[in-house]
């Protein structure tokens, strides 16, 4: 099927007619809508989600790409070369019938399946492709991609539209943001380069165009081929230079068409009550420019681009038309009626351009970085692309700028009339690729309706965590079932020394439909202590760090993205902490609150942990035989942690005494302000408020601006293990990691590769100075204890646990 009318999901439901309402005069009344979904059901009033898929561009000429050499995992090392690009930008002739479109209808029913019924992948029991030791690809014809839109996410299908896992607007009801990830990054193996290509556009949508406004008589001028139905007077659109475009177009990607229900008409009618451009909450080729002294670019055609994990959270804003109710609506969240249904829905639609390679194809205005784009080094060999990698199109002579243009505002990089020309007229929304329907819901504080009001920081220190029921390691190494009882515990502690709120992001949904962690969280913790979030999207690759094809846990970085996005603007200090990761507040701090605050008063943004591994001591475990790797009833060869014990003070058994190697440093997580790391991924801060800083912003603030920029020890720093905090990783040790652990363990033994006792033996008093080196038995030394959290924090963490049980007991 190639149309509307002829797709392949049956129940596409007609998009009724959308009336423009007039600016400032959209009118919300409850109570009538109320009325109107008792009278019409929620089927008629509810607008399904919907997928509009356009074909790829045609920006390029065939056979000219350089892939370069897949065998090699460095990115700036054989790159290869971009494709020839046709010059100016060819137009975009598609109609309405072109487009093939796939509705969600079915699974995303009202805003209470946000933001878990996304159609982010197929879900639970349908995926076809493994996400360890993949090898299927849609450019063999082993997947199908029409089937994925249908089933899963229609992203791979048409990669211009962002792989969105959450959305929502922020406490003013001003802003949609949406949160997205890079589906690029799924795969990095030379088998998947197809496939990796052909998602270049998630790469593409991250470097902002700039467009202006015209209206219908113009744009018929510049592009009369383009469709049009002959009747609309909307507002359109062309691609046009920094100089030429609206204040509003100078860095976007994409138009938002904003959509409300009309309640006074019986039925109810969808109308358009506005159209805004995209904005990002920072300029992502900006961060890029930033990263490196060198050339670098965004991505390359080899596709080796996955170390590059900034660029693998998304995140894109929709701001609101100001138009009578409609932002007040949406921050109280009035909007969002009894039973679910929305009321407002946005359309987002990306401006298509071919991407942009290394830093001599940036795109700023001189305020960002100065007149002149600095790139010390051609890494690439790609200093003459926008010479000689261009091929006018259609005939076309490619010329310079006349004098009816105004002058560039930069004298290099990216140059915009070159490439789009002065008539490129962007589609109409109806005959362009796009998301529609998406629901606005509410906001996720309950600072709502407070529009043009500061947010308040509700929580001084939180947390969030991606946590399942169950689930398995990389590689699927190992399946681990012991997670609820560490998320009990790992929740306790936390709220013990001094955190304020827990945000869980429950990706239980991703390995099974039976539970959920909804049971194991409430009633035992209250609504003001912990927040759960339905996640139930998979991990696109599971393999292992030196597989060919690495990959990345989207789910798990995705998670990390929505929860900055969402909790951030009411939280002082954050972070994403896995639950076998402690911290303890050391030396003469009694809880991380007073650690956060000190940091504050000297002027820290960022504090570091160092992670190393901790072992189960050999006092809380016994006798293991129920694996093939263990022996037998008679003889049993691996430990396993007996029951009734904390993972706290089990694992109180680093192998590392404080201060911890520099290595140790690799595996850091962090607790950071949110005000100032504006994007984190898992171990690192990777933008902040430093790195986005341009150099107009550096010379008010009368302080040095370099192209290249460092994070200051001033502002992430260790953390002093011994006398501020300390991370103690207590990673589950299962039974058959102990095999022989009585010969791996002994004082004396030299170990092969992945030999290594993996049992803790304490020194005693933590003196490993000393001439005693092995125990009574002789099984050698090998590990320190925190006396604090052994005399401290494990007695007080049984008390409230002990506590907890019996205000839960007593509840029921």
């Amino acid at each position: 099927p190639t149309n509307a009318a002829e797709a392949d999901v049956s129940d596409v439901k007609p998009t009724p007619k959308s009336d423009t309402s007039s600016p400032g005069d959209f009118h919300f009344d409850r109570k009538a809508a109320e009325t109107a979904l008792q009278t019409h059901g929620h089927d008629e009033i509810f607008q399904p989600l919907r997928a509009y898929i356009e074909k790829p561009l045609n920006d390029t000429v065939p056979d000219t790409i350089d892939k370069g050499n897949l065998n090699d995992k460095r990115p700036k090392i054989e790159a290869g070369r971009p494709a020839m690009w046709y010059v100016p930008l060819p137009l975009r002739e598609n109609t309405p019938d072109d487009l093939r479109v796939f509705e969600y209808g079915h699974k995303l029913r009202s805003c209470n399946d946000m933001p878990a019924k996304l159609p982010v992948d197929r879900g639970l029991g349908k995926h076809v492709a493994p996400n360890v030791n993949n090898r299927k690809t849609f450019s063999s014809g082993q997947l199908d991609k029409w089937e994925e839109a249908k089933e899963g996410t229609p992203v791979q299908a048409d990669p211009f539209l962002p792989w969105i896992h959450d959305m929502f607007p922020d406490s003013s009801g001003s802003v949609i943001h949406f949160i997205a990830q890079n589906k690029r990054r799924c795969n990095s193996g030379k088998v998947h380069w197809d496939d990796i290509h052909a998602l270049e556009p998630q790469v593409t949508i991250m470097q902002p165009v700039s467009v202006k406004r015209i209206d219908e008589t113009t744009a018929k001028g510049l592009a009369p081929s383009l469709w049009s139905d002959g009747k609309s007077s909307d507002q359109r659109y062309r691609l046009a230079p920094h100089e030429e475009a609206d204040a509003d177009g100078m860095f976007t990607r994409f138009i938002c068409r904003f959509k409300a229900m009309d309640y006074s008409k019986s039925p109810p009618e969808l109308i358009t009550v506005g159209e805004t451009l995209s904005t990002y909450p920072y300029n992502y080729e900006f961060v890029n420019y930033r990263k490196d002294v060198g050339d670098l670019s965004m991505l390359t055609p080899k596709g080796k681009d996955n170390a590059m994990f900034w660029q693998a959270q998304q995140r894109f804003d929709c701001h609101v038309p100001d138009n009578g109710d409609l932002r007040s609506m949406i921050a109280s969240g009035e909007g969002v009626l009894s039973d679910g249904t929305p009321s407002v829905y946005v359309d987002f639609v990306p401006i298509r351009t071919a991407p942009r390679y290394g830093k001599q194809m940036s795109y700023f205005t001189p305020d960002m970085a100065g007149e002149m784009i600095r790139f010390p080094q051609d890494s690439f060999g790609w200093g003459d692309l926008m010479k000689s990698n261009i091929v006018p199109a259609n005939g076309q002579v490619v010329s310079n700028i006349s004098d009816d243009h105004p002058s560039r505002l930069m004298k290099n990089g990216f140059d915009a009339r070159l490439f789009w020309g002065d008539s490129h007229v962007i589609p109409r929304i109806e005959a362009s690729g796009r998301w529609e329907n998406l629901p606005v819901c509410q906001p996720p504080t309950n600072n709502v309706g407070k529009v043009d009001k500061p947010v308040e920081k509700k929580h001084k220190l939180a947390a969030c965590l991606w946590a399942s029921a169950s689930f398995k390691t990389r590689g699927d190494a190992q399946a681990v079932s012991d997670t609820t009882s560490r998320l009990i515990e790992w929740i306790e502690f936390h709220l013990l020394v001094g955190f304020d709120h827990i945000y869980v992001y429950d990706n239980t949904g991703a390995h099974t439909d039976e539970v959920s962690l909804e049971s194991t969280l409430f009633p035992r913790f209250l609504d003001s202590e912990v927040t759960r979030i339905d996640w139930p999207c998979q991990v696109c690759n599971n393999n292992i760090p030196a597989h060919e094809n690495t990959g990345e846990r989207s789910s798990q970085y995705a998670a990390e993205n929505s929860c900055r996005a969402r909790y951030g603007p009411t939280t002082e200090w954050m972070a994403s902490f896995d639950t076998d990761e402690y911290l303890i507040p050391m030396g003469r701090f009694n809880s991380m609150r007073e650690v956060v605050d000190d940091a504050t008063n000297s002027g820290t943004q960022i504090l570091t942990f160092k992670s190393t591994r901790a072992a189960p001591q050999r006092t809380y475990m016994e006798p293991f035989h129920e694996h093939k790797d263990c022996g037998t009833v008679s003889d049993p060869r691996c430990l396993s942690v007996q029951p009734g014990h904390l993972f706290a003070e089990v694992y109180n058994c680093d192998f590392e005494a404080p201060p911890k190697p520099g290595w140790a440093e690799r595996a850091k997580k962090q607790l950071y302000r949110s005000e100032y790391v504006l994007a984190h991924y898992v171990h690192y801060a990777t933008v902040t408020q430093g790195l986005v800083e341009t150099i107009e912003e550096a010379k008010e603030a009368n302080h040095k601006w370099d192209m290249h920029f460092r994070e200051s020890r001033d502002k992430d720093k260790i953390t002093d293990e011994s006398n501020q905090a300390v991370m103690l990783h207590t990673k589950t040790t299962v039974p058959e990691y102990t095999t022989d652990w009585k010969e791996r363990c002994a004082f004396g033994f030299t170990p092969g590769h992945g030999k290594n006792c993996r049992v803790g033996f304490p020194w005693p008093s933590n003196d490993d100075k000393g001439d005693e080196k092995a125990t009574p038995e002789g099984y050698g030394y090998n590990c320190f204890t925190n006396e604090k959290l052994s005399k401290v924090w494990v007695p007080k963490l049984r008390e409230a646990m002990e506590q907890r049980n019996s205000r839960v007991t007593s509840n029921n």
